[in-house]
C-alpha cells in the first residue's frame, strides 16, 4: 500500500525539480528521498520521474498520480485543520442521551440554552430506553450520557449531577380528601395506581414518608408509563406515586392534586458520563461544566 510519506515526496520532487531540494523541503536526507521514490515506483509498477538535463520531471503516469498525491494532501490538512479547531474551540458536534422524562424536563431546554449562546455547536440528544443508550455509549455513538446512578455504564468517567424526587398525586374529587395527616392505613386502602405489581417509587415513598410499606394494597390499574398513570389518577382511578419531572410536563398536571413540595421523597441519583478523551476536547469539557453547574438545582427544576 502507498504511504502519505511516498505521496508527500512525490509531490516535493515534482514542485522542486531535484532530490537534494526535496529534501531540505521536507527536511529529511537525500537519500531518504531517493529510497521513497523507489519505493513508489516498485509499488506502482512503472517509472514515475525521468532526468531531463540536470532536472528531475516526472512521466505521464508520475504527473496522474502527483495529481492524486495533490487532492490527498490538501484533504488531509484541511481535516487536519478541521479536527485541531473541533478540538479547540466551541465548534463541532456534542452527542448527549438520557431517559424520555428527563430529557423533556430538564435537559433539552437546558441544551437548547446552551445552544442558542454557542451556535455553530451541533447538539443531537437521544431519549429512549436505558439499555439502547448504554449501548450507544459503549460504541462511542454518544458523547454523554445521564442516567441514574444504578443505570450506569461501566466504561468512562463519571460525576455527580442531582437527586430525582417523587410526589404522591391524587384526583381532584371528594373521594380522594386526602390531608397531610394521612397515615399509612389510610393510604393503603385507598384505590391505587401503580406502574409494576412492586412499584418501587410507590414503595421508596411509604417509607421515607411512613418508615414502612404497606402490607396490602387497594390495587386498580396497573400500567408502566408514568404519564399513562396519571391520565388515571385525572380520571379518578386511584393515587399514584411518579416523579416530580413527569409531573411538571404532564398534560394532567391541572386535573390532579399533591400535597405539596413537602411531600416529596428523594428517588434516585442523577450521574453524567462521559469519555475520557472529553476533557481534552473543549466543546464536550464546556457542554459537561455547564450540565454539573446547574445541576445543583436539577431536582427543583424537575418539579
Amino acid at each position: 500500500m502507498i504511504e502519505s510519506s511516498q505521496l508527500q515526496t512525490l509531490a516535493a520532487v515534482s514542485k522542486e525539480g531535484s532530490y537534494s531540494k526535496a529534501a531540505e523541503k521536507l527536511g529529511v536526507t537525500q537519500s531518504a528521498i531517493s529510497q521513497s521514490m523507489k519505493g513508489l515506483e516498485s509499488k506502482v509498477g512503472v517509472p514515475l520521474v525521468q532526468k531531463v538535463g540536470k532536472k528531475i520531471v516526472l512521466t505521464n503516469e508520475g504527473e496522474k498520480l502527483r495529481d492524486l498525491a495533490d487532492s490527498f494532501l490538501i484533504s488531509v490538512e484541511r481535516t487536519l485543520e478541521e479536527i485541531k479547531h473541533d478540538t479547540s474551540s466551541m465548534a463541532g458536534r456534542v452527542r448527549i442521551g438520557t431517559l424520555n422524562g428527563v430529557g423533556k424536563s430538564w435537559l433539552a431546554p437546558t441544551l437548547l440554552e446552551f445552544f442558542l449562546k454557542n451556535p455553530e455547536l451541533e447538539v443531537q440528544i437521544s431519549l429512549g430506553f436505558q439499555e439502547d443508550l448504554i449501548r450507544d455509549f459503549e460504541n462511542r455513538g454518544l458523547d454523554i450520557l445521564i442516567l441514574p446512578e444504578g443505570s450506569l455504564p461501566s466504561v468512562g468517567k463519571r460525576k455527580f449531577l442531582s437527586k430525582e424526587s417523587s410526589i404522591l398525586v391524587f384526583p381532584n374529587n371528594s373521594d380522594f380528601n386526602i390531608t397531610k395527616d394521612i397515615t399509612l392505613n389510610d393510604l393503603a386502602t385507598l384505590p391505587t395506581v401503580l406502574f409494576e405489581k412492586n412499584d418501587h417509587l410507590y414503595m421508596n415513598w411509604c417509607r421515607k414518608r411512613f418508615g414502612k410499606t404497606p402490607e396490602s394494597l387497594n390495587v386498580k390499574y396497573i400500567v408502566n408509563s408514568h404519564g399513562n398513570m396519571l391520565q388515571a389518577v385525572s380520571k379518578g382511578v386511584g393515587v399514584a406515586v411518579v416523579p416530580t419531572h413527569v409531573l411538571k410536563r404532564s398534560f394532567f398536571k391541572y386535573d390532579i392534586s399533591t400535597l405539596g413540595h413537602e411531600f416529596e421523597v428523594p428517588n434516585y441519583s442523577f450521574y453524567l458520563a462521559y469519555h475520557d478523551e472529553a476533557e481534552t476536547v473543549v466543546r464536550l469539557k464546556e457542554t459537561i461544566d455547564m450540565l454539573t453547574s446547574v445541576s445543583a438545582p436539577l431536582d427543583r427544576q424537575l418539579r
